[in-house]
């Protein structure tokens, strides 16, 4: 094994959910990495950071970050509308990336953001990470191994009590359409790509978006604000394989149900479940085969597990960061390009712009 690669992480504050709760705890489990940098947008939070997350380094500047001697690889945890500035901030660098997705605003940014890492030959990541997801890399296997036999459709439904018509402060841009952060650029996007993942590329399809909440109150504040975002994203349409898809993604819902997704074939059965959206994790994997009276669990190999065994049994918050860290640190040492990067995002954000103008012509798309 070669030395620790040293991470520096920008957003790496003690108030941003997403690092603290993840990035930090993937790399302080794994020995490939440690985290030697943290970077917040003012110097003192910098500092109460860095100390509470033993980094060596703290900064206010994405810039000086990525420069630090210390820092061989960089981590972009912040809100999306800050990811193009952050990665240009550190390419002079020329420096290993892992940007949260989505990768840009849109995908003008996100295009851009690709060519500066590959004109650079930068090694680049995208926080895809319900690709490590052990169970959904094992559903991707059994479909390929033919354990459905040819699959005749998919179902993908995901309810969620959140991003509908409540939410607060912080969260207020994902209400924003021009922030490029929402329900469907993060809920829908990361199921999207694990659904491809699975089970192939789109290669028609139709659309409808609903706004069933126009407004959002704000609790912690009492304001109420105009919205622009859709809280309903219903995609139908056909796979490369033939296989039709239907995909029906909403928020706001009062008793939210989680995630389903049913694959059905003309051998047999796989039904996935989770408490939320894909990417965090939780998955119950049922299936039957052709010679199963009825669905029964499948536990998931022991194989599909490359994190350390102390997050086994994680809820997959940390336990997917933490494969997808130990993927990309591979790439980094050994010159591979396993993990998703900045070019699978863009085929992502090209894959919403798709969805989005079928939903606004009424038109069927081919992809």
């Amino acid at each position: 094994m070669n030395k620790k690669i040293r991470a520096g992480i920008i957003g790496g504050s003690i108030n941003n959910g997403w690092a603290k709760g993840t990035h930090i705890p993937a790399i302080q489990h794994l020995n490939e990495l440690e985290l030697t940098a943290v970077g917040t947008s003012n110097m003192e939070s910098a500092k109460k950071s860095a100390a509470a997350f033993h980094a060596a380094h703290a900064f206010d500047k994405a810039e000086d970050l990525a420069q630090h001697a210390d820092v061989d690889m960089v981590v972009v945890s912040v809100n999306v509308q800050e990811h193009y500035r952050a990665v240009k901030a550190i390419l002079p660098a020329e420096k290993p990336i892992y940007c949260e997705w989505p990768l840009g605003s849109n995908t003008a940014e996100a295009q851009e953001m690709q060519d500066w890492v590959e004109s650079r030959q930068l090694n680049n990541a995208i926080g895809l990470q319900a690709r490590q997801a052990p169970a959904v890399n094992y559903v991707k296997d059994l479909v390929a191994e033919g354990y459905v036999g040819k699959v005749l459709s998919a179902n993908l439904k995901i309810s969620m009590d959140v991003m509908g018509g409540v939410g607060d402060k912080a969260t207020a841009y994902l209400y924003d359409r021009r922030a490029g952060g929402n329900l469907f650029t993060i809920v829908g996007a990361h199921n999207l790509d694990a659904f491809t993942y699975m089970l192939g590329e789109f290669k028609e399809l139709s659309a409808v978006t609903a706004q069933q909440y126009p407004q959002v109150e704000l609790v912690d504040i009492g304001e109420v604000i105009e919205k622009t975002t859709d809280d309903q994203i219903l995609i139908t349409g056909k796979l490369e394989n033939d296989a039709v898809a239907n995909v029906h993604i909403q928020g706001g819902v009062k008793h939210q149900t989680g995630l389903t997704l049913e694959i059905l074939g003309d051998k047999g059965t796989l039904v996935l479940e989770a408490p939320a959206s894909i990417q965090f994790g939780s998955h119950e994997l049922r299936g039957a085969g052709p010679n199963d009276a009825a669905l029964q669990h499948l536990p998931v190999p022991d194989h599909y597990y490359q994190a350390p065994d102390s997050l086994k049994n994680d809820a997959g918050f940390v336990l997917n960061v933490a494969q997808a860290h130990r993927k990309f640190a591979k790439d980094i040492q050994e010159g591979t390009s396993e993990t998703p990067g900045f070019a699978e995002a863009v085929k992502l954000h090209q894959l919403l712009d798709t969805v989005e103008r079928a939903a606004q012509t009424g038109e069927r798309q081919y992809l």
